[in-house]
């Protein structure tokens, strides 16, 4: 669960995306080259100094429609706060010497990020920023009214430290397009200023922490100013059918709306493994074994009779993800109370709730009282 919630803030309408299919592959070209930096100077160039960026992002394979949809979703879902100035996506890192296509590089590379949104595989060259090779970014603005400047910086000393100074304005646009930007692995040297429409302003120089995902800023409210879209490119596996509900996230039946924050995800196995939750008098233990085949682990619920009281053994099983749902094939040692469904289940972006639905065909569970269709569970470590 860990690498998926290191991710943060994700809008509820990563399904649409999901569902958007790339229309075509890239062709594969020999990467390296033997003559020191040519291979760089072949694909990007202009600007100072190499910085400023000619890409080679083939728009002839791109379905624009796909493209543009896929983009008006992801900005979609940066409406939720106020204080969201754009998104951003970590991509890789480019080798000085690699003189693959850009849109090459972006399949090798991210290829299930491009195939749900394809908008990174139409953006021209001239919103290819940098010197072609780095850690590369793509930076997406708030919406069509949001302006962007991008800016290569130096380090200069003085006073305490070292204090970033701008030497060139590598883009600058009162409305803002999607960019891919080129930062120094090394020592960053890009500075990304976004200003939208409601005056919230963000400088940021992109850099990434050890697990390679962005270090996204934090406004004075305590909310991110940027959302971390990379997410979409892990989160696989999902077949939404047409009984579910892509717009409010959730099935058609009228009834499931999460509380409070509409940025939830389905876990997958690994996110799930060893894992216990609770909910007043009961409690659910997931864990990761070989116990039965084409199952992530076994499963446990307990019940508490009294406050203080041991929790008692009433359902086991077995148990896996199906999509967005949990699998729970349980048996009850005790009633007659066998269980083998798949539950809808969300998790939250902090990792430490879980929305527990009933499943599509009807089934409950016992912590689903009085006939309820959902109920929210705590992440325990106890």
């Amino acid at each position: 669960m860990k690498h998926l919630f290191l991710r943060r803030f994700l809008p509820a309408l990563l399904c649409l995306v999901l569902a958007l299919s790339l229309t075509a592959c890239g062709g594969k070209e020999d990467n390296t080259t033997k003559d020191g930096d040519e291979g760089t100077k072949g694909m990007i160039s202009g600007g100072k100094g190499g910085k400023g960026g000619k890409g080679n992002v083939s728009a002839s394979k791109v379905d624009p429609k796909q493209a543009a949809e896929s983009l008006a979703l992801l900005q979609g879902g940066l409406i939720y706060s106020d204080q969201t100035t754009g998104a951003v996506a970590y991509l890789g890192q480019r080798e000085r010497r690699d003189r693959s296509p850009m849109t090459d590089w972006l399949l090798e590379n991210c290829g299930d990020l491009a195939s749900a949104l394809p908008f990174l595989l139409d953006i021209p060259a001239e919103r290819v920023l940098g010197a072609g090779y780095g850690n590369l970014y793509c930076i997406v603005p708030r919406d069509e009214n949001t302006s962007l400047a991008v800016n290569h910086i130096t380090w200069e000393a003085y006073g305490n430290g070292l204090h970033p100074e701008a030497d060139e304005v590598l883009y600058r646009e009162e409305y803002a397009q999607p960019v891919l930007v080129f930062v120094d692995a090394d020592e960053p040297d890009i500075e990304i200023v976004l200003v939208t429409n409601e005056g919230v302003s963000l400088e940021w120089i992109p850099q990434i922490d050890e697990y390679e995902i962005p270090i996204i800023p934090i406004g004075d409210d305590g909310e991110a100013m940027l959302m971390d879209f990379a997410i979409f490119g892990y989160t696989t596996g999902l077949d939404y059918g047409d009984d579910w509900d892509l717009e409010n996230w959730g099935p058609n039946d009228g009834n499931w709306e999460p509380a409070g924050d509409d940025w939830w995800l389905p876990p997958t196995d690994a996110g799930l493994e060893n894992t216990t939750w609770i909910c007043d008098c009961w409690m659910m233990e997931l864990t990761a074994d070989d116990s039965e085949a084409g199952y992530a682990g076994s499963a446990y619920v307990y019940f508490q009779p009294q406050e203080y009281q041991e929790y008692e053994l009433v359902r086991d099983g077995v148990w896996r993800m199906e999509d967005d749902c949990l699998r729970l094939k349980l048996t009850a040692p005790v009633v007659d109370g066998n269980v083998d469904a798949a539950f809808p289940i969300l998790i939250a972006p902090s990792g430490e709730e879980m929305h527990f639905q009933r499943a599509r065909t009807g089934e409950g569970m016992p912590f689903l009282l009085s006939g309820a269709d959902s109920v929210e569970l705590t992440r325990s470590y106890g």
